[in-house]
């Protein structure tokens, strides 16, 4: 390497360094190096044009985003400060005799009673959903739990299924064996 430098010196390049010969060797031999740093187009006097993509596709999406950001973000806070600072937060007060407070008016500030109200499901009605689902999924494990006592029964004591007859052909039996009953 000593012999190597010693031979460059003479001829005034550099051996390391960016515009050293080993990191040119790098260079041309690392496509990872190539491939983030770009294309470079050298021209005279050591002047260079970097040759890259655009990046007009990113200004734009950004342009748009910043507009569509901005255009609902500034009414929304307008809307949360002046809810805030005119209504202001919710005080308890004494509720008169009788009164029964609705559900968002437990809330404390406007924005969320807001919410509460318009968006977000009440709280007992989703409560009573949850207990029509449990007392259809009892009703549910109440008609298996008929169902395979009956299957038992049917199998340890050799009863029939009687409640797989329609009612109608049993009716025609009767009738059929009264008329053989009155005809003798």
């Amino acid at each position: 390497m000593a012999v190597l430098s010693r031979l460059l010196f003479g001829t005034g390049k550099k051996l390391y360094g960016i515009n050293g010969s080993v990191w040119k060797l790098l260079v041309k031999n690392n496509s990872y190096v190539i491939q983030n740093q770009g294309a470079i187009r050298c021209m005279s006097e050591h002047r260079t044009m970097d040759i890259a993509a655009s990046n007009s596709d990113w200004r734009i999406i950004k342009n748009w985003m910043y507009f569509y950001f901005f255009l609902s973000a500034i009414p929304v806070f307008i809307i949360i400060f002046c809810s805030n600072v005119f209504v202001g937060p919710a005080t308890i007060e004494k509720t008169p005799e009788g009164y029964i407070p609705k559900p968002w008016e437990y809330y404390r500030y406007p924005v969320t009673r807001f919410f509460a109200r318009y968006f977000f499901p009440n709280i007992q009605m989703e409560y009573e959903k949850y207990l029509h689902k449990m007392q259809v999924a009892e009703n549910k494990r109440r008609l298996r739990e008929l169902e395979d006592q009956m299957a038992y029964l049917v199998a340890t004591k050799g009863d029939h299924r009687y409640w797989s007859f329609r009612q109608n052909a049993l009716r025609y039996v009767f009738r059929r064996r009264e008329e053989a009953d009155n005809s003798i």
